[in-house]
């Protein structure tokens, strides 16, 4: 016996399809909770409703827990997995997909955890280095420069008692000079004393007797002249001497001057490179450790503040 086929009541369709129509445009609108009230009329509306409404709740189901899952990675909560009860299709892969990536965001940002961890380690660690060579650079710039300095005032004034040796030694010439002027005319005086008591013995020994106490003067004269002579080439000797050691003393007072300038002017300059020049852009040794602590101080809390 064959089924009588269903009655279509016409205004209750179009009831039907107004609401199921309205549903369906509030959902695309974003609003997930609207749902077909009861049909009443026929059976296939009736089926109609409970499909589109079982749509709707899969899919307002998927969006929550598609948005819950999202806003704890946002927050760091990796543990919140996508619950897939009554999830199935497409649905349920989509929801094993963002489990999948909330799982590697958990180890990106276990990764990045480490990374900044070890960043600021590093950090740590160059600061404390940097700090502690800065330190010793700017103690070490401080003795050195005090060191230089003390040299450089240890330099002006061996090159000031050298110049005075140096005068010292140029007047003991110049006195040696003098000396060997004054024995030329010592010995002049002796040889003419000489030519004298020639003159007087050969009168002495013409007068005879009466000449013999003369002649014996003038010999004691001419012994006196020859010592004289005699006494005078020792000391011309001496004086020679004392010239030739006076210039090679000279010689060598004018090299150690001269060395011990350029010994000033190395120091004065290393005593500068220390603590700096007059000038803005002669930044000394110290000068420098400051700014590598500043510069390190600055790198190091742009690394932490990132």
């Amino acid at each position: 016996m064959k089924a009588r086929p269903e009655t279509v009541d016409a205004a209750a369709l179009d009831e039907a399809v107004r609401l199921v129509t309205e549903v369906c445009e509030r959902a695309c609108n974003g609003d997930l909770e609207a749902r077909v009230p009861v049909i009443s009329g026929s059976e296939r509306a009736a089926r109609i409703r409970i499909a589109i409404n079982g749509l709707l709740d899969h899919v307002d189901a998927f969006v929550r827990e598609s948005g819950a899952a999202s806003a704890a990675a946002a927050e760091g909560r990796f543990h919140r997995r996508f619950l897939t009860q009554g999830l199935d299709g497409a649905y349920r892969a989509a929801a094993e997909q963002i489990t999948h990536s909330n799982q590697v965001m958990s180890r990106t940002a276990a990764q990045f955890a480490d990374a900044a961890r070890a960043r600021q380690a590093l950090a740590d660690e160059l600061e404390s280095a940097v700090l502690t060579v800065s330190e010793q650079v700017a103690t070490a710039a401080t003795e050195m420069g005090r060191s230089a300095n003390g040299l450089a005032d240890f330099a002006r004034v061996a090159v000031a008692d050298a110049e005075r040796g140096l005068g010292t030694v140029s007047s003991l010439r110049t006195s040696s000079d003098e000396i060997r002027h004054a024995v030329d005319l010592i010995n002049q005086v002796a040889a003419q004393t000489r030519l004298l008591a020639l003159n007087a013995t050969i009168e002495a020994a013409r007068a005879g007797s009466a000449g013999r106490g003369f002649g014996v003067v003038a010999n004691e004269v001419k012994n006196l002249a020859n010592e004289t002579s005699a006494s005078s080439e020792e000391i011309m000797s001496q004086v020679n001497t004392v010239q030739q050691s006076a210039a090679d003393a000279i010689g060598v007072l004018e090299a150690v001057t001269n060395r011990i300038r350029e010994m000033s002017v190395l120091v004065e300059g290393i005593a500068q490179a220390v603590d700096g020049g007059h000038q803005i852009e002669d930044v000394g040794l110290s000068q420098l450790a400051e700014v590598l602590r500043a510069e390190v101080s600055r790198f190091v809390s742009t690394i932490r503040a990132s």
